[in-house]
């Protein structure tokens, strides 16, 4: 799916600017070339259909390119960033491609390191040489046959309820995950600031969604406050997305930001006094976002809901979603009852890679447990009260 995206998207889009980082944009068209180049030289390493890529590189087009490119040769990528260099060690990579700095001497397993220190060629166009050696300069391996069943990316979870674990998605979820956030529609989506890193759930499920929307992904090497209130009056942004902690940060900045038009909050519980005083500081509709990595997509209120549906509950299913309170024997609650949240849909991941966990993530009709504490109103609004004990 990504290989036929980004060649359309590059077609379609051209010059547009795909990832933005810092001053410099990687385009539509220099990210389907570069990626199939860098695939080109992954399978001149080795790597295969099912091979697993771990980029433990800083956000940036860098882990773009590689991600595309991974997924063009049918290998599955594993995003960890730069920040845990204990994680490949648990998995089972046909290679590494990281940064200068980044992880500890690693032996018996294909490590590439990218010149992301170089200076560039240019100040304000992205330099191609920042890939190194694992660019060749010829076409890729050719295309494979569909398979909705092949798995794609490893998401992390956040870590914020225990170590995070690896949750894998095949063509199958990502492909729900398109049609859920694209639908028929091409070139509509307007630029955005990608709040959590790359490799976590929603950028790594969603590349099929901004490849087909024509969006703009302004990536942070860091996320800081002063840095995304720059970038969003920069470039005049008109969604702002982020967790409760994030959205709780920019608005302490008090400053203004005259083009926003919605507000998108999600990865944790809100405070019903932070949905009200976003809303009431930029004057635009806020919505409450829900879902667990493990579900792929969630609940939500909408722009047009009245507004203390985003400060009492997380909204309703989204398209394609089925949303469960059971007790600890996993018979079904009625309404006003509480118990552990279960989604299902396509998007629900393949299963857990590393470590598993000891609890099943998976009732048997096919819902996913979230961990979450819950129940539904009477009017079908979903609304959190905490966590399962363990």
């Amino acid at each position: 799916m990504l290989r036929l995206l980004a060649g359309e998207a590059a077609r379609r889009f051209g010059e547009r600017a795909a990832v933005f980082s810092g001053p410099v944009p990687l385009s539509f068209a220099e990210l389907d070339r570069l990626s199939d180049e860098v695939a080109a030289g992954l399978a001149h390493r080795g790597c295969r259909i099912g091979d697993l890529v771990i980029l433990a590189l800083p956000d940036g087009p860098e882990f773009v390119i590689c991600y595309v490119a991974a997924a063009k040769i049918g290998a599955v990528t594993a995003g960890v960033g730069a920040r845990r260099a204990e994680l490949p060690a648990a998995l089972d990579p046909a290679i590494v491609v990281t940064a200068p700095g980044v992880l500890p001497p690693l032996t018996g397993i294909d490590v590439v390191t990218l010149p992301l220190d170089r200076r560039p060629r240019e100040p304000h166009s992205y330099d191609p040489d920042r890939l190194g050696g694992l660019r060749r300069a010829e076409p890729p391996p050719p295309p494979f046959p569909p398979d909705p069943g092949r798995p794609v990316v490893i998401t992390f979870t956040s870590g914020r309820t225990g170590p995070p674990k690896g949750v894998l998605f095949g063509e199958r979820q990502l492909e729900a995950i398109r049609a859920h956030g694209a639908g028929l529609r091409w070139g509509t989506g307007e630029a955005r600031l990608v709040p959590h890193p790359l490799g976590r759930l929603g950028f790594a499920t969603r590349l099929p969604v901004f490849l087909q929307m024509g969006r703009t992904c302004h990536v942070l090497p860091e996320w800081t406050p002063e840095a995304a209130l720059e970038v969003l009056r920069r470039h005049r942004i008109g969604v702002l997305q982020g967790s409760p902690y994030q959205l709780s940060r920019l608005l302490a900045l008090g400053a203004d930001l005259p083009d926003l038009e919605l507000v998108l909050c999600g990865g944790a519980p809100a405070a019903p006094d932070l949905i009200r005083g976003l809303r009431e500081r930029y004057g635009v509709p806020v919505c409450n976002r829900y879902t667990c990595t493990e579900a792929g997509l969630g609940l939500g209120t909408a722009p047009g809901d009245p507004p203390e549906d985003a400060e009492e509950s997380v909204g309703r299913p989204r398209g394609g979603v089925d949303v469960s309170v059971r007790d600890v024997e996993g018979r079904i609650l009625p309404a006003g009852e509480q118990g552990e949240v279960l989604l299902r849909s396509r998007a629900v991941m393949s299963g857990y890679v590393g470590d598993i966990p000891r609890r099943p993530a998976f009732a048997k009709d096919g819902f996913i447990r979230t961990g979450d504490r819950g129940y539904i109103d009477h009017i079908g609004r979903l609304h959190l009260v905490g966590r399962v004990p363990a």
